[in-house]
Formats: C-alpha cells, sequence, structure tokens
C-alpha cells in the first residue's frame, strides 16, 4: 500500500478546498438553520392556563405551551386558577414576548422559552412564585439546576401552592391520571415505598396532612 507524505496530504487538502471554497460559509448556514430560531409573537391572544397561551404570529394563530414546567389543572381548585391569574399577570393581552422554540408535543403544540416583554423567563418566574412545578421528566431542555433551586426556595418560603404544605398538592401529571390510576396504601408494597411516592407527588397518600404516607404500613 502505497503512503502519502505529509507535502502530499496538504496538497490534497488544498484541492479539497479548492473545490468546496464555500465550506465555511456553507458550515455557519447549516449550524443557523439548525439552531433553534426566536419566534416573536406579535401579540398574545390570550392565556389558556397556567402553561400555556395562544399568540398570534405573522397573522397566525399558533398555541404554545411554557418548557420544563407543568401548572395545576384549573379543576386542582384554587390552585390552578391562581397559577393562570399570575401567568395572565406577566404577560398581558396585546403584549409583545420573545418565545424560544424547543420542540412540539403529541397536541401539536410548540413548546419552548416564553420572555415577557421585559425579558423575564416565564416558566423560572411561575417556579419561583410557587405557581408551577418543574416537569422533571423534560428537565434535560433547559436550564434545570436553576429551575431547581428556584423551586426548592419556593418550597421553603412556602410560596403558592407550597403555602400548604412543604410536600405541595398532588402533581399535574398524577392528577390528569384519575382517581382510577392513583394507588391506595393497600397496594404499597412497604412504608418506605409509601413516603418516597410521597415525596414524588403523590400528595393524597398523605390524609391527614402531617407529611407522613400511609402511616398504617409502619
Amino acid at each position: 500500500m502505497a503512503c502519502t507524505t505529509t507535502k502530499e496530504r496538504l496538497a490534497l487538502r488544498h484541492h479539497a478546498l479548492t473545490i468546496f471554497p464555500g465550506w465555511k460559509e456553507g458550515l455557519i448556514l447549516g449550524l443557523i438553520a439548525f439552531a433553534p430560531q426566536p419566534l416573536m409573537a406579535s401579540q398574545v391572544m390570550r392565556v389558556i392556563d397556567g402553561d400555556s397561551l395562544i399568540v398570534k404570529e405573522n397573522g397566525l394563530t399558533k398555541q404554545i405551551g411554557l418548557g420544563c414546567v407543568d401548572a395545576p389543572e384549573i379543576s386542582q381548585y384554587p390552585y390552578g386558577r391562581l397559577a393562570t391569574n399570575a401567568f395572565r399577570g406577566l404577560i398581558p393581552a396585546d403584549s409583545n414576548i420573545k418565545i424560544f422554540p424547543i420542540k412540539k408535543d403529541k397536541y401539536g403544540r410548540t413548546v419552548g422559552h416564553v420572555y415577557t416583554p421585559g425579558g423575564i423567563n416565564v416558566s423560572e418566574e411561575l417556579v419561583r412564585k410557587g405557581f408551577v412545578f418543574v416537569y422533571t421528566k423534560y428537565l434535560s431542555e433547559c436550564d434545570g439546576p436553576k429551575l431547581l433551586l428556584l423551586e426548592s426556595q419556593a418550597r421553603d418560603s412556602r410560596k403558592g401552592f407550597w403555602s400548604k404544605s412543604k410536600l405541595g398538592i398532588t402533581r399535574p401529571w398524577i392528577y390528569r391520571r384519575g382517581t382510577k390510576a392513583r394507588l391506595r396504601c393497600s397496594e404499597i408494597s412497604s412504608w418506605g415505598k409509601a413516603q418516597l411516592l410521597l415525596q414524588d407527588g403523590h400528595v393524597y397518600l398523605d390524609r391527614n396532612n402531617d407529611g407522613e404516607a400511609c402511616e398504617d404500613l409502619r
């Protein structure tokens, strides 16, 4: 097998760059094309609930979901309403906001980072105020450590739904599955497992709100 010298390899590299003179420009344009592009929402139409809204962009109406957080459902009274009102207070109707898309969810909504007219990250602010939960399932798509710190601070300060207890309320992703999907203490293998489930958001297992789940399992 013939071996190429260093001089020959450099000559081949120069030849390749001569054939493709715009390779650097093409690479830069390609990176820009695949990078998340901000959407300028010229008009906030309305806030639907604590983590989604309707905007108008270039004459088109779009539904946007907040990334990496999950708000209590409206039926989780009064916390769903409180979260919705807090969201509305940050981005009033007709205000101009910035949206940095992350992905499309299974419902076809754009999920992303939403910023107020003043440049405040809405997800972070709602976590800070104790009106939405950090959605750990999708935490890799956001600044996870910052969101978790803000949630811990809100919990320690008893803000929003943390005012009820340091465990908060039943997590919305559990609540949405309905009562049929909820666990009974008799179905849980041990007291320790019940405490882990409680920390994961199965707050209904703490029937007397004393911070302990399924006392009968001890």
